[in-house]
Parts: C-alpha cells; sequence; structure tokens
C-alpha cells in the first residue's frame, strides 16, 4: 500500500471530490510531484509503515503537480520562436492551470489564470478571471491544509489583490 491509496471514505464537509481527465504530460507531471511528497512522507514514517494522507492533501498535490507543469510551459515560452507553438503553449498551460483550481480550489490560481489570459492579450477573459479572483478570495476562509499550500505559492495576496482590483477597473 502506498502513501496515496488510503484515504478518508467520505470528504470533509463543504468539499466535493472532482473528477479531472489529465494530458499524458499533465499525468506525468502529478505522479513526479505526488512521487516527490511520498518519498519526502515517507522518509520520516517508521520502518515498515508509510505514511497516509488525506484525500484533501493529495488533491492539493495533484493541484501541485499541475502548477509545476504550468510553471515548465511558462518557462519553455520564453525560447518560442513561432506564434502557433506559443499559442498551444499558453492553451496548454491555462488549461492545466484551470484543472489545478478545479482540483484544489486556491483563488489565487484564478488570479494566475488571469494572467495567462492577459499575455495572450485576451483582456475580456483576462477581467473576467480577474473579477472571479477577487468574488473568491473574498470569500476565502483557507483552512490549515489550504495555509501549508499557499505559503509555497510565494504570492503576496494583499498585494494581487490590490492588483486584480487595478486590473478590473
Amino acid at each position: 500500500m502506498g502513501i496515496f491509496d488510503n484515504f478518508t471514505s467520505k470528504p470533509p464537509k463543504g468539499y466535493a471530490e472532482v473528477k479531472v481527465e489529465f494530458t499524458e504530460e499533465e499525468s506525468k507531471a502529478v505522479h513526479r510531484t505526488l512521487k516527490r511528497y511520498a518519498s519526502v512522507f515517507n522518509a520520516d514514517a517508521p520502518e515498515g509503515t508509510e505514511a497516509i494522507v488525506p484525500q484533501k492533501v493529495k488533491d492539493c498535490m495533484t493541484a501541485q503537480g499541475l502548477i509545476e507543469y504550468v510553471e515548465d510551459l511558462m518557462r519553455t515560452l520564453r525560447d518560442c520562436d513561432s506564434d502557433g507553438e506559443m499559442a498551444s503553449l499558453m492553451d496548454k498551460a491555462i488549461k492545466a492551470q484551470m484543472k489545478a483550481y478545479a482540483i484544489h480550489n486556491l483563488p489565487v490560481y484564478l488570479f494566475q489564470i488571469a494572467g495567462m489570459f492577459e499575455r495572450t492579450g485576451d483582456a475580456g477573459n483576462a477581467k473576467e478571471f480577474f473579477r472571479q479572483f477577487l468574488q473568491t478570495q473574498g470569500n476565502f476562509k483557507p483552512d490549515h491544509i489550504d495555509t501549508m499550500f499557499l505559503s509555497q505559492t510565494g504570492f503576496d495576496i494583499p498585494q494581487i489583490v490590490a492588483m486584480a482590483r487595478e486590473k478590473v477597473r
């Protein structure tokens, strides 16, 4: 049995399971991230045992894998020679970012989607996602798991809220 094979049988209150299909590239990125987390967690487990995490933690790690995939795509954009290649990479990045949000609904993911649309020149979608970010962030009450994963993003939430407010004006 592995770290991700045994979870609580039902989601916590207010939490619903989301079914998301991954591309092969996304699956590889998610698997790589889950494997990295498993090695860290199992390093501290007593000999002969493996750590077990709640479903929400697995979902957070899965979303983190997608975010790392998006970051790789965004770095690849710097070396693109054609508009077609850039458009394809941005499309992959936006879709993966949306999947990350569907799996672990951190409002900051909406802010990142807005920024991607802005980068593609799609001002309408960018503005709409900035609005969605502001609305969602305004109602967001992070639990301890959300807080742990948010601390890894490096975002200054008050600063990006101010930026998003500027963008929707």
